[in-house]
């Protein structure tokens, strides 16, 4: 069986800070987004913080793996984490992108993972990371 893994770590500031408190918005997106790459949801938890900034902390359980996601909406950050087993996730990544269309800042970093890609690794080097950054409207 071929255990290559696909992880992307996605970090995001975005302006539209309401987004970011709204669980119901923000699990229904996830959905959306995960049922058009054809992932397989089998489970889900979605918690919304009522103190703190109001954050919303959540997981979707898929059969080729996970999806989770944190909020800071008092700093317009959210933190996303994917990874599947198997499959590639691009378009997904690009999917979440979209949704978060009115974002400043935009990263999503790609590890491969798996046995076969230890046996190739070169002992020195211990990452396999790849950097996609979009700093929008960014000011020196």
């Amino acid at each position: 069986m071929d255990d290559t893994g696909h992880h992307y770590v996605i970090d995001i500031i975005s302006k539209d800070v309401e987004f970011l408190k709204d669980e119901k918005l923000l699990t229904h997106s996830f959905e959306k987004i995960l049922h058009l790459s054809h992932f397989h949801i089998i489970g889900r938890l979605v918690y919304k913080f009522q103190s703190g900034g109001e954050g919303v902390t959540g997981v979707f359980l898929l059969s080729e793996s996970h999806l989770s996601f944190h909020t800071y909406p008092e700093t317009g950050y959210i933190s996303i984490d994917l990874y599947t087993c198997g499959k590639h996730a691009v378009n997904l990544s690009r999917d979440i992108e979209a949704i978060f269309h009115n974002a400043t800042k935009f990263r999503s970093r790609y590890i491969e993972r798996g046995s076969t890609f230890l046996a190739k690794t070169n002992p020195f080097f211990t990452s396999s990371t790849v950097v996609l950054e979009d700093n929008r409207n960014e000011t020196h």
